[in-house]
């Protein structure tokens, strides 16, 4: 029998409805977010950007129609192998040129919904790979 070590213990999105993502976070991350004190996890009202390394509050583009070269140079600057962006309650597309900064650094991209971007991070964390979320939540 081959054991794995545990990678559970990190970040994870424990859950995600429209408008409202609830996260697990290590000891040791400090944040304001609204704490749940009944069930230990933390309330994301706004987007946010996910990683290894931790979280940024408050991503300030509420909507893809708000997304910008800055905002995802912003992501490229955690240094992830893979970008998972969240767009949202329904699948869209940004415009290619904003995502120059990703390209550049030779970052993979994948686009998805947000709830789909939120399984697939916890999947990615869980095999100890370097990967960021950046999920509009609305």
């Amino acid at each position: 029998m081959k054991f794995v070590p545990d990678n559970h213990s990190g970040l994870r999105i424990h859950g995600y409805g429209t408008g409202l993502l609830k996260l697990a976070l290590p000891s040791g991350i400090v944040t304001e977010l609204p704490y749940d004190h009944e069930t230990g996890l933390h309330q994301v009202t706004q987007s946010i950007i996910l990683s290894g390394q931790g979280l940024i509050c408050n991503w300030p583009p509420a909507t893809l129609a708000q997304l910008t070269m800055e905002h995802i140079d912003i992501i490229s600057s955690l240094e992830p192998e893979l970008v998972l962006l969240g767009t949202g309650a329904r699948l869209q597309f940004p415009v290619s040129e904003i995502l120059a900064p990703l390209h550049q650094r030779g970052i993979g991209l994948e686009i998805m919904d947000t709830a789909a971007a939120c399984r697939t991070f916890n999947i990615l964390m869980s095999e100890g790979r370097k990967v960021a979320a950046a999920l509009l939540i609305n």
